[in-house]
């Protein structure tokens, strides 16, 4: 079972599509320091029942290295088993994209759940900052909301 993260935002959320990748390279030595870290993908008719748990219009799918979300939570969630250092340095990669679209598009909501588990009721809403999902410790909890809360400097600025 694989790890779904959804991002929201009160603006529309731009693409990053999925480069096509053969399925050897997946079973390869290569594998994965040649994995794309980052894609944002529009919600599938079987994702879209996920928008219930949003306060925002605008949802997306977000994924890491490993194509689904799992890698978000790489090094995190089980530390003491996730110990294979190119995977550890392509999740940290994975979030330090995930942040920098967070930031640079204005996402104010993360939804994480296991996939087909979209419609189930939502559990946990917490507030995180950029720094929070930076953290090494931080880890993206299943069937939980994330009002994210914006560093001063994406404040508007006041007129004078």
């Amino acid at each position: 079972m694989c790890l779904a993260l959804y991002i929201g935002s009160a603006k529309e959320l731009p693409e990053i599509k999925y480069g096509e990748v053969s399925k050897e390279v997946f079973q390869s030595p290569e594998w994965p320091a040649v994995a794309q870290r980052f894609t944002v993908s529009a919600l599938n008719e079987g994702q879209e029942v996920v928008r219930k748990h949003f306060s925002v219009p605008f949802v997306s799918f977000a994924g890491s290295y490993e194509g689904c979300s799992c890698g978000f939570n790489y090094g995190r969630e089980y530390p003491e088993y996730d110990d294979d250092k190119e995977h550890q340095r392509a999740a940290q990669e994975s979030i330090v994209e995930l942040v920098r679209y967070i930031r640079d598009h204005e996402v104010e909501e993360i939804y994480a759940c296991w996939f087909d588990d979209e419609s189930l009721p939502l559990e946990t809403i917490r507030k995180a900052s950029l720094d929070d999902l930076s953290s090494p410790t931080f880890m993206f909890k299943q069937k939980g909301l994330i009002k994210l809360t914006m560093p001063p400097n994406n404040a508007p600025k006041p007129a004078g």
